[in-house]
């Protein structure tokens, strides 16, 4: 639904909600997958996941169809460069990249990779010199987890920002008034506390656990 027929303004259904297409190896970065499915449905995204059992069709005609229909685009890197379809130059996992070049990239490498194959180091390469996408290091599926939702977010809000030009202009308060305001956009993440994110997030993944309570004495500043 929009706001009106002359206002550009679009408002997204539940059943619209954008999509992030997520990129990797299957077998070796299963794990990492679900982080990441996680991190993105705790954004009330839609992650958008190529499987090997998306049959009938040919598996470069579905993830092609996917990535056609996604909003933004996850990658993720390890060791493995993936298998070359018959009749083709690069495998699936660059032919995703090479096609995602209209969307917002977020790259992510798992470290270390003593084992990485020379194809992928190849395609690492190129992208640090040849494209403007970075990428972030992570050696676990949590850290992996939590850097895939913050980075999202800050996505987001700064989208949201660009895109305020259009929205009509908001008359400044009076002084002293009190009221509904924008929201501060997080810039930077909590230092020190990494290593009880971490448990936490491990605590939230476990099926059993359906509760979390954080406590914490209070401080005065």
């Amino acid at each position: 639904m929009s706001q009106g027929p002359q206002d550009e303004t679009v408002i997204r259904t539940p059943d619209q909600r954008l999509r992030v297409f997520v990129s990797s190896t299957l077998g070796e970065l299963a794990e990492e997958r679900r982080a990441v499915s996680r991190a993105v449905s705790a954004l009330r995204l839609t992650p958008v996941m190529f499987e090997t059992g998306a049959r009938p069709y040919p598996p470069a005609e579905v993830y092609r169809a996917y990535l056609a229909r996604s909003d933004v685009f996850i990658g993720l890197y390890w060791q493995r460069y993936g298998q070359l379809a018959p009749r083709t130059r690069v495998s699936g996992l660059e032919d995703e990249f090479d096609l995602s070049g209209g969307l917002p990239r977020l790259l992510y490498v798992k470290a270390p990779a003593p084992d990485r194959e020379p194809r992928l180091a190849d395609l690492l390469a190129r992208i640090r010199e040849e494209t403007s996408a970075s990428y972030r290091y992570f050696r676990t599926s949590a850290e992996l987890g939590r850097l895939v939702r913050d980075d999202l977010a800050v996505l987001l809000s700064e989208r949201f920002a660009a895109a305020g030009g259009r929205a009509p202009a908001v008359a400044p308060s009076p002084p002293g008034a009190r009221g509904p305001g924008r929201l501060p956009v997080s810039t930077t993440l909590l230092f020190g506390r990494e290593r009880a994110i971490g448990e936490v997030a491990d605590l939230l993944g476990q099926p059993g656990v359906r509760l979390v309570t954080l406590t914490e004495a209070g401080r005065c500043r």
